[in-house]
């Protein structure tokens, strides 16, 4: 079975990505490796990424990873998503390995959360407001939403948004179909671990 390594500047996608696993592991057919953590800032120019990311993705390789994908936020970055990840992809590959892809999320993690409504309403407790967000990130709108952060504490009448506590909580509920109808970036992650329904594309949602 092809093994599947993940490197990502963000703590809360290390311990919040592996409750997607088993969905995508049924999905695409892989094994998921643990997340590995690169302390880099997703702004810094492509050379310092490159170099801050090395240890992550050669220590992934060592895990047995059969590709590695490198994952960052593309926050209030003003070029495109698709183009800061082919100059960080092709920079990776030259430098380490020809098996690395880079994915960069629109504009953060807290996108992809937003993009699955029902992990929210899940957790009505905590989430009792979580309309909100489903009104904001449907149909395909979640990489729209400038401030994913101050959209789930709206969702909220107490307390507010912890990344490290709270996603993994949100990702245990959430649904990577949904995700993947209402967030563009996260079909690009599908797409690059070998999804067929984005072979040709992650521009549009899969047609039903």
């Amino acid at each position: 079975m092809r093994k599947v390594g993940v490197v990502t500047e963000g703590e809360s996608e290390v311990k919040g990505l592996p409750m997607l696993y088993p969905q995508l592991e049924t999905r695409l057919g892989v094994q998921m490796l643990r997340p590995v953590r690169a302390a880099v800032d997703p702004l810094a120019p492509v050379a310092v990424l490159a170099r801050g990311a090395r240890t992550g993705i050669q220590m992934a390789f060592a895990r047995g990873a059969h590709l590695v994908v490198f994952l960052l936020d593309r926050e209030m970055s003003q070029t495109a998503a698709s183009d800061r990840a082919l100059e960080i992809e092709r920079r990776l590959r030259g430098d380490i390995d020809d098996r690395i892809r880079v994915v960069v999320k629109d504009r953060s993690f807290e996108n992809w959360l937003i993009a699955s409504p029902e992990a929210f309403r899940a957790q009505r407790a905590r989430y009792p407001k979580s309309e909100r967000i489903e009104s904001a990130a449907v149909p395909d709108k979640a990489d729209r939403v400038a401030d994913p952060c101050r959209l789930i504490n709206s969702a909220m009448t107490k307390g507010q948004y912890d990344k490290t506590g709270d996603a993994p909580k949100i990702l245990n509920a959430a649904n990577v179909e949904s995700i993947a109808a209402n967030s563009r970036s996260f079909r690009r992650f599908l797409a690059v671990l070998g999804d067929p329904l984005f072979s040709s594309g992650s521009n549009r949602p899969a047609k039903c």
